[in-house]
């Protein structure tokens, strides 16, 4: 009888101290970021501000919820969270590219966007990503000039990341650099080939009506990416 009991009275006491066991402010987050996973975002909220009243200073489960109020009407709380999550760990790189996305894409303030891209850029110096976002912001401001050595840089970080250089090719255009731009996308074409350097060269001797260049560039860019190539030559094919 006692043989029985024995493993029985194991399983309750096992049982009891697993539901007894307080839950922290980690395990809240953790449960959060799964819910958050399955879509369950109102659960996640509750979850993250759990964590948060166990954890005054959980930078991470701030970032969340700021994450989450950012797909929400309530942006002023976003901004809030974002903000709190920084002033806690203001070397906090997601949190500064998050609250920059919120100003690039949201609630669209180029200047606060700004600030935090380059915030973050002193702590992580080799993120493409932030450069890649610093030209968007310049090319949406209409700071052209601006926008090319910032684009440039995240292709010196990642030759084959392509939207810094749709981001570098709309600001060579809007300044009518055209030969400044070729010089730029031979010296990325000779690091590798990227389908997108060889149509905004081709793009850049169309420009300066060199269609002889043009032709070169769209014969190479066939061999890689033939619709891409195919839009070149429609544009060297309209030219006067």
């Amino acid at each position: 009888m006692m043989k029985k009991i024995l493993p029985l009275l194991f399983t309750l006491f096992t049982l009891s101290a697993a539901f007894s066991q307080p839950y922290n402010a980690m395990g809240f987050y953790k449960t959060g970021i799964d819910q958050k996973n399955k879509n369950m975002i109102l659960e996640a909220m509750v979850s993250f501000k759990k964590a948060i009243s166990l954890d005054k200073k959980l930078d991470s489960a701030y970032l969340e919820l700021g994450g989450i109020y950012a797909r929400t009407p309530r942006t002023d709380s976003a901004v809030w969270y974002f903000n709190k999550a920084v002033s806690i760990n203001p070397s906090m790189v997601p949190a500064l590219l998050a609250l920059g996305n919120f100003y690039r894409d949201v609630k669209p303030n180029y200047d606060s966007a700004l600030i935090c891209y380059n915030t973050a850029l002193k702590t992580d110096s080799l993120n493409k990503v932030t450069y890649y976002s610093i030209a968007w912001c310049y090319n949406a401001k209409t700071e052209y000039d601006k926008a090319i050595p910032a684009a440039a840089r995240a292709l010196e970080i990642d030759n084959g990341y392509k939207p810094a250089y749709s981001e570098l090719g709309h600001a060579f255009k809007r300044t009518g650099k055209f030969k400044e731009g070729i010089e730029q996308f031979r010296k990325n074409l000779s690091v590798s080939v990227v389908d997108v350097a060889l149509l905004y060269t081709g793009l850049c001797y169309v420009e300066l009506k060199d269609k002889e260049n043009a032709m070169q560039q769209y014969e190479e860019l066939k061999k890689i990416n033939e619709k891409m190539a195919a839009s070149l030559k429609r544009q060297i094919d309209a030219m006067k």
